[in-house]
């Protein structure tokens, strides 16, 4: 894969000694580094990144462990063009016949000299600055100390005095997380089975984070559809409510499109307790799926979200613009209050006042921000 001379090179291996070791010994003008120890976080990086180079353990040990040359494949479908050197600790023949049959470029032996390494990565001819980027492994992120939440205005179109209606809290990493952000952390979380773990943890990160929020103000949070199949929600919601002083009626759960519905009592029985306790619920994205309407009597939603996919500069395109219309339409008729993502200008928040939208959210507002920077807010602070 070419790349302007730029290199990007992906290093897996379980034992972080080995990529840190390897990101020094390939130090170079031109190279980005990006370290991580599963398969599963290299797949996320391969489907997101132009990676040039991959170099890879052969085995992996764990819960999730593989052996052999089942990942080889998995790489080689995701960067068909991408060039993957393999190491191992028990190099045969046999070994690194198979592996060149499958698209290997070369088979390394540990331990193996640098020098070996770099003559089948060749040097690159970009003079960019050297960068190591390093995802934590989901065990890691799944003790919480590296996971924190940033908070998005979300304001209300007329109102006079430029106070948020709410925030949308959004999962970041304290540490040099991929620019992926919050979707590549849930879809690595996704790839692990982790799902469910790390959401729940998101959800009681983003209600302590809000303890310092204005009071006044509204709380919208993430849940994947399979969360509400855990009993265990509810009181983890109502324990971290309860630690951070923050009135159950304030919050607004966003039922997410990223995984199907479970159709089961257990979920039902989980958004009647949430509901009885004055939580509300909002459909997230509208307008990129439409799974979530078939289910829209069990939720009883109190707000539509319209996807930025729709939502910005959506004045300038019919098609988006039939699609905010018409959605503001269904809310209406489902006692709902529409919230449009993605509104970067002055004129798509004009025209989003036009279209009869109430509530809307994005950077002409501004970025999601730690609770920090929101406290002792003054209407005036408001980006116009």
């Amino acid at each position: 894969m070419k790349n302007d001379g730029k290199q990007c090179i992906l290093l897996v291996d379980d034992e972080a000694a080995i990529t840190e070791a390897l990101s020094f010994t390939l130090e170079s003008e031109g190279r980005t580094l990006i370290l991580c120890s599963d398969v599963e976080a290299a797949e996320v990086a391969l489907a997101r990144f132009p990676v040039t180079h991959l170099v890879s353990d052969v085995q992996f040990s764990g819960e999730f462990g593989f052996e052999g040359l089942h990942c080889l494949d998995r790489f080689r479908a995701l960067a068909p063009e991408c060039q993957i050197v393999l190491m191992t600790g028990h190099a045969t023949d046999s070994l690194r016949k198979t592996a060149m049959s499958h698209g290997a470029s070369a088979v390394l032996a540990k331990p193996f000299d640098t020098q070996d390494l770099e003559a089948v990565l060749t040097a690159p001819t970009a003079t960019t600055p050297y960068e190591v980027i390093r995802i934590p492994s989901m065990d890691v992120i799944l003790r919480g100390k590296d996971l924190t939440a940033f908070f998005q205005p979300i304001v209300r179109l007329d109102a006079t005095d430029g106070r948020p209606f709410a925030y949308e809290a959004l999962a970041r990493i304290n540490s040099n997380w991929l620019v992926g952000g919050p979707a590549m952390l849930f879809e690595y979380a996704e790839r692990r089975g982790k799902l469910v773990e790390l959401n729940m943890l998101t959800i009681e990160r983003a209600i302590l984070d809000a303890a310092t929020l204005p009071v006044d103000a509204a709380l919208f949070i993430n849940v994947d559809p399979l969360t509400f199949t855990q009993p265990a929600l509810v009181s983890t919601i109502f324990g971290a409510a309860k630690r951070a002083s923050v009135a159950l009626d304030r919050l607004v759960l966003e039922v997410t499109e990223r995984s199907g519905f479970a159709n089961d009592g257990v979920a039902c029985d989980v958004f009647n307790q949430l509901r009885g306790a004055g939580i509300r619920f909002a459909l997230d994205d509208h307008g990129s799926a439409y799974s979530h309407l078939a289910q829209i009597h069990n939720i009883r939603p109190s707000f539509i979200k319209i996807s930025n996919t729709f939502g910005t500069a959506f004045e300038q395109d019919a098609t988006k613009e039939r699609i905010v219309r018409h959605t503001v339409a269904l809310a209406r008729d489902f006692g709902c209050e529409t919230i449009l993502e993605g509104i970067e200008t002055g004129a798509t928040a004009r025209a989003a006042a036009d279209a009869g939208v109430p509530l809307a959210q994005g950077f002409h507002f501004s970025a999601a921000r730690a609770a920090a920077h929101w406290v002792g807010f003054k209407p005036s602070q408001q980006a116009a």
